[in-house]
């Protein structure tokens, strides 16, 4: 075994793995949730906002045993990073080894976390939207919308993507952005419910704890896919959607968009269709009717951040890329 602890930062981990590597990989974890090859504690979250500090991190440990992989996230969510010149995530991943604990690689996690929330937001609606959709709905025009539609467009036949943000210089970036790497339509609304009327595909993505898009704007086919750490969504279509899916029931019952309703107790276990790792392994049925308008809730899974920071800590080995860190001298 290696005694010391390979450092990567971004630009290296860049080197190690590319986005189409990432999408894989996050694909491959939801298969492998589905048929028992992950253990996955839910996340802890440590929220200082009684110590009037705006921000949370989040602990996210698990184990990939085909990759013999284990290790945990630290990230969170800042929301005066912007103004500081930093971004809003900031996240680190240890990997350590299975047997002895000791600590293979720390890495930049950002860069990690940023293309898997986009490819396990994207796999949300290849596995449970129709295949026909053509029109995509984003409020919100942060990271996280952009990478969710940059691993969405390669498996739609999109014609138009609707954007809705309180920040117009957002969108506008958003739309420069989208439109010149993807050659695609995008249009700037004025308000969430123009986007989302009569979108075939809904996310929302933003730092909101409110109900940003109403029951009634959401037509019959729909598929809603919430990323937000907080409720997005106006309880009535929750409440009334033909099925829920989650990436893990164990988180989104105390954090994302259903805590609130589980506390209350309007949305237990028994109200869950299923994971998305059932679906992603086929162990269970997805979209049965064009007509169901399904919410997917991915609130993240530390199971990807691990998978994919094994595969680029063994890249960066056999590419020498990396520096070398003894912690014991």
């Amino acid at each position: 075994m290696n005694k010391f602890t390979l450092l990567l930062n971004q630009k290296e981990i860049k080197e190690c793995i590319t986005d189409q590597e990432i999408f894989n990989t996050v694909d491959e974890v939801f298969r492998g949730h589905g048929v028992g090859k992950i253990i996955m504690p839910a996340k802890i979250t440590l929220n200082m906002e009684s110590f009037n500090i705006d921000s949370w991190l989040n602990a996210m440990p698990a184990y990939v045993s085909y990759l013999d992989a284990a290790g945990i996230k630290w990230a969170g969510g800042f929301i005066h990073n912007p103004k500081k010149g930093l971004p809003y995530v900031m996240a680190t991943i240890i990997l350590n080894d299975s047997e002895t604990g000791y600590p293979l690689s720390i890495m930049d996690g950002i860069h990690i976390t940023n293309i898997r929330t986009g490819a396990a937001a994207a796999l949300s609606a290849k596995y449970l939207a129709n295949k026909d959709s053509k029109v995509v709905c984003f409020i919100g025009a942060g990271m996280q919308s952009k990478t969710t539609l940059e691993n969405l467009y390669p498996h739609f036949d999109i014609k138009e993507v609707r954007i809705s943000d309180i920040n117009p210089e957002a969108m506008e970036s958003f739309k420069t952005e989208m439109e010149k790497e993807l050659d695609i339509k995008v249009v700037i609304t004025d308000s969430n419910k123009e986007a989302a009327k009569g979108a075939d595909i809904i996310y929302t993505a933003t730092q909101a704890d409110e109900p940003l898009l109403m029951n009634d704007w959401i037509k019959k086919g729909a598929t809603v896919v919430t990323l937000g750490s907080y409720q997005e969504l106006d309880e009535e279509f929750t409440l009334n959607a033909d099925k829920i899916l989650v990436d893990d029931w164990a988180q989104c019952s105390h954090r994302g968009e259903l805590s609130k309703l589980a506390e209350k107790g309007l949305i237990t276990k028994n109200s869950i269709y299923g994971e998305i790792g059932y679906v992603a392994a086929g162990k269970k049925v997805g979209r049965e009717s064009k007509d169901e308008r399904i919410l997917v809730v991915p609130i993240g899974l530390g199971s990807h951040d691990v998978a994919v920071a094994s595969k680029v800590y063994k890249r960066a080995l056999e590419k020498g890329i990396g520096t070398k860190y003894n912690f014991w001298g």
